[in-house]
């Protein structure tokens, strides 16, 4: 026998109107709502079993919040340059094109 549970979610309480947009994504993937509340409520249940873990995910977040405020106009754009394409001897060249194989196709640089 399957528990019956129903709820309304409103579009007046932020975290309700959040979770109704995850919904909807979700659905439109393809997802039942039965598949991700119970996603969800599993993934919760995890969360909660394991908050050590999400302890040490928010202090690496703020240590890497910290760490790009103080690189925060250090860094450089390097933008890629013209590349240089090696020009290759022609004697060295000549000699490829004739030990090459007759039907193998060989661009000229």
């Amino acid at each position: 026998m399957s528990d019956v549970f129903s709820f309304r979610l409103s579009d007046q309480n932020p975290r309700e109107a959040q979770a109704r947009e995850v919904i909807n994504a979700r659905v439109k993937q393809g997802y039942s709502l039965r598949h991700i509340i119970t996603e969800a409520l599993l993934l919760l249940g995890n969360h909660e079993n394991n908050s050590v873990k999400s302890g040490d995910i928010a202090e690496t977040v703020d240590r890497l919040s910290r760490l790009v405020e103080r690189l925060e106009g250090r860094l450089e754009v390097i933008q890629p340059g013209p590349t240089n394409r090696s020009e290759l001897n022609t004697a060295f060249l000549s000699s490829i094109r004739m030990a090459a194989k007759p039907g193998l196709r060989l661009n000229d640089a």
